[in-house]
């Protein structure tokens, strides 16, 4: 294979190689400004604390974040396996592709979050806040939401494998087709029906 890529080298003209050059510089540029801030990363682990960083892509596998305060983070493809997040804050963060596949995030208040395409498999999220949130297509299987408030989520394609909702608050959420849950939700009775 080497043999041919460097063949190929040699006997194209200037501009292909320049471009080849061009593409690679332009990617690894990309990846560069997409990664996460290492500075925001160091406050994080030094303060538990980092409102609104810029943690796009970072790795906090078996870390303890218990408590942590992200609200608005950009999280997007953070590795969060194996981790520790119970009682964290990542309300309004940016969870996109993020992996939370092994964590414990029971507690923790996801509302408002991007989590479309999240890994959450054999994950623990008793008693979490995910109101309002945006799980499409994201991927539980043996995952965990007992007692978790999940009004307004949309669950919009998602793939679901194994799922515990057990005494989780679902109305309003929505589901596969579109269609919003409406199993046992409090509807306030309008006083004209009332009088009937």
């Amino acid at each position: 294979m080497f043999k041919g890529i460097m063949y190929w080298i040699l006997n194209c003209d200037r501009a292909r190689v320049a471009l080849l050059v061009g593409t690679v510089l332009w990617v690894g540029l990309a990846q560069a400004a997409t990664a996460a801030d290492d500075e925001d990363v160091q406050r994080l682990i030094d303060t538990n604390e980092c409102v609104g960083c810029d943690l796009d892509g970072a790795d906090f596998r078996r870390l303890d974040l218990s408590g942590a305060d992200l609200r608005g983070a950009d999280l997007e493809s953070a590795n969060f396996f194996h981790t520790l997040l119970d009682g964290a804050n990542l309300e309004g963060a940016n969870l996109y592709d993020t992996n939370f596949a092994y964590s414990s995030a029971r507690e923790v208040n996801f509302e408002g979050a991007d989590m479309r395409y999240a890994i959450m498999e054999r994950a623990n999220f008793t008693n979490a806040n995910f109101t309002q949130t945006d799980l499409r297509e994201a991927y539980l299987d043996e995952t965990i939401f007992v007692g978790a408030l999940m009004q307004g989520t949309n669950l919009e394609a998602t793939l679901f494998r194994t799922v515990y909702f057990s005494d989780a608050q679902l109305c309003g959420a929505i589901f596969w087709t579109g269609l919003e849950y409406r199993r046992a939700c409090l509807v306030e009775v309008p006083e004209a029906i009332e009088e009937y």
